[in-house]
């Protein structure tokens, strides 16, 4: 009964986080750059000086639960609202649309020739850009999936090597 009890109130308490959190960003404390990188080494990711401030802003942002076509982070984020976020906090550029919108307005770039920052674009629906991520480096990426959230996956997956169209750089 009274583990029942426990987690009864642990599933009521993460649900008023939820609640009380209306930019879908996790409720955490202020991130270090530490901490992001540490992160990204356990990802097999190699990280580099120049890149702290874009490190730490995925960080944050790590979990963050997926929704369609979100708004600013409102309970969540897609891809493209992700990709937003992270290249106006860290770069002070203006993405606008979504990932089939943002494509054409970046110069086009083969998987070999992708540095840390460029976003990544994949062909997942119908043949089309549909996705749309950034590159880390080591053949990963971060990015909002369906499932999962704001996650690393490899490029080098079944799924993303199969459906990876381009690069793109600003």
């Amino acid at each position: 009964m009274f583990k029942k009890g426990v987690i009864l109130l642990l599933l009521l308490l993460s649900h008023f986080a939820w609640a009380g959190n209306p930019t879908g960003k996790p409720f955490k404390k202020k991130v270090t750059p530490e901490e992001a990188i540490s992160f990204l080494k356990a990802h097999e990711i190699a990280v580099d000086s120049c890149h702290l401030h874009l490190y730490t802003s995925i960080y944050e942002w790590i979990g963050t639960r997926y929704k369609y076509r979100s708004k600013k982070g409102s309970g969540g984020l897609d891809c493209s609202g992700f990709a937003k976020i992270i290249y106006k906090d860290v770069y002070h550029k203006e993405l606008k649309g979504g990932s089939a919108d943002i494509f054409p307005k970046t110069f086009a770039l083969e998987k070999n020739q992708l540095e840390v920052g460029d976003l990544v674009f994949f062909k997942i629906r119908r043949n089309r850009i549909s996705h749309v991520g950034i590159y880390l480096g080591n053949n990963k990426f971060v990015h909002s999936a369906v499932k999962g959230g704001v996650r690393i996956d490899s490029m080098e997956s079944p799924y993303y090597k199969q459906t990876f169209f381009k690069g793109g750089r600003l």
